[in-house]
């Protein structure tokens, strides 16, 4: 919120005292306004004996770009092998699932995947600071401290605090936060109830409005439409359908959206949690029509509940695909009822899982069939395709770029069989289309999430990682 002109201080003495505080913290905020990210989070602390509602405000600032945050989550956990505290501020709603799977993951020595932009400080259960990781756009940074400083205090079940860190320039990644939260403590061993609440689509009249442009010429999405669709990594997965022209009575919205026959179109593939994982763009004022562009665009305030999902989707400014722009930032509502029974995941079946991808070591070479698929792989002997050119390691982020000359469809079936043949098993489902593809590994404690997608008549590909070992060999 912005104040839009000056208050006398006569006006000022009537106003009430919480609406003076948040007045007078702006007054404070702009003193500091020299720093490069500053935080908006003057209403957190209520006078004693209000209860304040969940509050996570402040600001992000990597590369350059400010990522506002204004969710956030606190849950006991373990730090540097001692009972300890995070808190998560995100842009995007922390959902229950999200916060659970996140928290079971942690229990398992495995790092949570929390959506982006996200900041996690880390505090001791006596409130010292211990550190910061962040996410943002495709970048993901590691815990650190640096000049960093964070409180923290622990008050009627709430943990209340702030962490600060001036932007810094040296590095690859300039980075700096300035938040603030005032959120309840989830114990160890309690867990939260689903977010989501299913039933009957809502009587609601579906809605958009907002911007979605190509080449900085925009297109006016009227119509929205929610709908289930086959599960994705083996979750409950929704298609958002926005057109120009009404597509209401159309029995694959989706899939003819992206043909142009409403007019321009998004179509957008997410999990319940308001994930992401495929995006189809057709705008008029684009040369390549029909494109998939998943990198840039993210969902903030999204849920699903009473019968409707609601939300906003922005790609945060312009987004660069095949040397032409396109930008979209609109808040949408639409009906969806529970999902159906052909919609919904199967049960999961480990012992069966874990039976079927035994065989693929048996195709090992010498030197790892002398070695457990769990050891630690050195990312130099990751498996890749034979033509990879242009490799490229960024230790800082620990992701893997290459280039090849085949399409993205011949690139990830080799990239398939080359991981199987080292030991690498699937998570979920691939997507695979002529114009991208997701494809998500495990190999013990190392993951990798893969992205193919084309260019100049061949593919380049981007391969994050998790858990190999990048010393020197």
């Amino acid at each position: 919120m912005l104040l839009k002109c000056r208050r006398s201080k006569a006006a000022l003495m009537d106003l009430p005292l919480q609406e003076k505080t948040f007045i007078m913290a702006k007054k404070l905020i702009g003193l500091v306004a020299g720093i490069a990210v500053i935080g908006s989070a003057a209403t957190l602390f209520a006078q004693e004996g209000i209860k304040p509602a969940n509050v996570g405000e402040g600001r992000l600032m990597v590369n350059g770009k400010n990522y506002p945050l204004k969710n956030a989550s606190a849950y006991e956990t373990t730090v540097d092998g001692e009972e300890g505290i995070a808190v998560v501020l995100s842009g995007p709603t922390i959902s229950s699932e999200k916060l659970n799977a996140a928290r079971k993951s942690e229990k398992a020595g495995e790092i949570p995947d929390f959506r982006k932009p996200y900041v996690k400080l880390e505090f001791t259960k006596a409130g010292e600071f211990k550190g910061w990781g962040a996410g943002a756009g495709d970048i993901s940074l590691g815990r650190h401290t640096s000049n960093a400083t964070g409180e923290l205090r622990l008050q009627d079940g709430r943990a209340i605090g702030k962490a600060n860190q001036p932007n810094e320039t040296e590095g690859m990644f300039p980075s700096g936060l300035d938040v603030r939260f005032d959120v309840p403590l989830l114990r160890a061993g309690e867990s939260l109830p689903p977010s989501k609440k299913p039933g009957p689509a809502a009587n609601v009249k579906p809605s958009v409005t907002g911007v979605f442009k190509g080449n900085s010429k925009d297109a006016k999405l009227t119509n929205v439409s929610a709908h289930w669709r086959e599960p994705f990594g083996d979750k409950p997965s929704i298609v958002l359908v926005f057109t120009e022209k009404d597509h209401s009575k159309d029995k694959k919205p989706d899939f003819n959206a992206g043909f142009g026959k409403f007019g321009s179109a998004l179509v957008v593939s997410l999990h319940e949690d308001g994930d992401i994982f495929g995006c189809e763009v057709a705008h008029s004022a684009l040369k390549h029509q029909n494109f998939s562009s998943i990198g840039k665009i993210q969902t903030n305030n999204f849920e699903y509940a009473d019968g409707k999902v609601q939300g906003e989707l922005t790609t945060d400014g312009p987004a660069d695909v095949f040397g032409e722009s396109w930008e979209v930032n609109v808040k949408f509502v639409a009906p969806l009822g529970e999902i159906p029974k052909e919609f919904q995941p199967a049960a999961s079946k480990e012992p069966e899982q874990d039976a079927t991808d035994k065989p693929a070591t048996t195709n090992l070479s010498e030197k790892d069939t002398t070695e457990p698929a769990e050891d630690e792989l050195n990312v130099k002997d990751l498996a890749l395709t034979k033509d990879a050119s242009d490799i490229e390691y960024q230790e800082l982020v620990e992701y893997v770029f290459f280039k090849s000359k085949a399409n993205v469809k011949s690139v990830s079936a080799e990239l398939a069989a080359n991981l199987k043949v080292q030991g690498w098993t699937k998570e979920g489902s691939d997507l695979v289309t002529p114009s991208s593809s997701i494809l998500k590994r495990k190999r013990g404690d190392a993951e990798l999430t893969i992205f193919v997608n084309p260019e100049n008549g061949g593919s380049k590909v981007k391969m994050l990682t998790n858990g190999l070992d990048w010393d020197e060999e």
